[in-house]
């Protein structure tokens, strides 16, 4: 197989593994504004590792997925513009819809929603300026992937041009560049400012050409992974995430320092197994975590409004429950009523 070739049918266990990360990322946030664990329990900790790291696994999920099945080829076949606008339709329509319930019933998520903000949430630049311009809670990751999205069609040309290699040297400088900010960068800052940091494109973009070299490995071997020993490897993996050393109060300091690249391997590690794992017939709840993986971009962006809805009327565990089944609804009720047919559209 080519190192361009686009894949045929599903990519491993992909789709349920992007389930699964929604799913840790709306239980982490959820967790955190119900009050349901001590800070500094083995508990609170395994949760803060699970969402936060959870979303860096969608930056690495994301670099993966584009540049295993978007090559120079097929973007000289369908035009720059055409590939610009089909990736648009898949970032924009529930994304916009966030913004506006925040926007309209002035709910506090993200910064003031001046013209410029505005402006720059309805262009998916506001990546390029600040991650945290973003108008809606969790939406700095869309700013980052817009980068990508734009930068993309460069990328590809280079990498026909450069190969592997050129991923390497991609996924290597991007990963130096995020040294600083990672080491030493985010905790000296001031602690109001220490988040907006940790967000800044040198700190998190490494993680998408870290997708796209695992791209790029799994199209130069059909050779895949038994689901069942996949599994066997994964499971020391995530005690090696989870486990409740070293102890930590403060969630971003599990997120910086050489801790954050030791945990952020055993995460490509754990996707790379998704990957590279055979496909096999999935039961009752491999589907479902298959179907939770169509709505987790809903679930993303949506979890922090059903919240909003619920905690003023119900707290603790039964708040925290209401919440993510609602959560759940929500998600699949846009992707049934808004991705899907933006995704017509784009294929139109």
């Amino acid at each position: 197989m080519s190192g361009t070739a686009s894949p045929k049918g599903r990519l491993g266990y992909l789709d349920p593994l992007r389930g699964i990360l929604a799913l840790c990322v709306a239980v982490y946030h959820l967790s955190v504004w119900y009050d349901l664990t001590q800070s500094g329990s083995g508990q609170n900790m395994a949760l803060a590792k699970l969402g936060n790291y959870g979303v860096s696994a969608f930056f690495v999920l994301s670099g993966f997925l584009l540049f295993r099945t978007a090559s120079w080829q097929r973007i000289q076949g369908e035009g720059v513009w055409r590939f610009w606008f089909r990736r648009f339709l898949r970032l924009a329509p529930v994304f916009y819809l966030a913004c506006a319930l925040n926007v309209a019933f002035h709910l506090g998520m993200g910064p003031d929603p001046t013209w410029r903000f505005i402006l720059e949430n309805l262009t998916l630049t506001f990546g390029a300026f600040h991650p945290n311009h973003a108008l809606v809670t969790g939406g700095w990751y869309v700013g980052l992937v817009s980068l990508l999205y734009f930068a993309y069609p460069a990328l590809a040309w280079l990498r026909e041009k450069g190969g592997l290699w050129f991923l390497v040297t991609l996924a290597v400088g991007l990963w130096l560049w995020s040294l600083p900010s990672t080491l030493h960068g985010v905790m000296e800052q001031p602690r109001w400012n220490q988040f907006h940091t940790y967000v800044m494109a040198p700190n998190q973009l490494f993680l998408l050409a870290w997708g796209g070299l695992l791209a790029g490995l799994h199209a130069r071997t059909d050779e895949r992974l038994d689901p069942k020993l996949a599994l066997l490897i994964a499971l020391p993996l995530l005690w090696l995430l989870l486990r409740p050393t070293p102890q930590f109060f403060d969630h971003l300091a599990a997120l910086t320092g050489w801790l954050r690249y030791r945990y952020l391997l055993i995460i490509a590690v754990l996707v790379a197994l998704a990957a590279f794992t055979r496909d096999g017939a999935p039961g009752w709840f491999g589907k479902a975590l298959t179907r939770l993986g169509a709505w987790s971009y809903g679930l993303y962006l949506l979890h922090p409004f059903t919240m909003k809805l619920v905690a003023p009327h119900l707290q603790g565990r039964m708040g925290f429950a209401l919440s993510l089944g609602l959560a759940v609804l929500a998600a699949a009720a846009v992707h049934r009523w808004i991705e899907e047919p933006a995704g017509r559209l784009a294929k139109g």
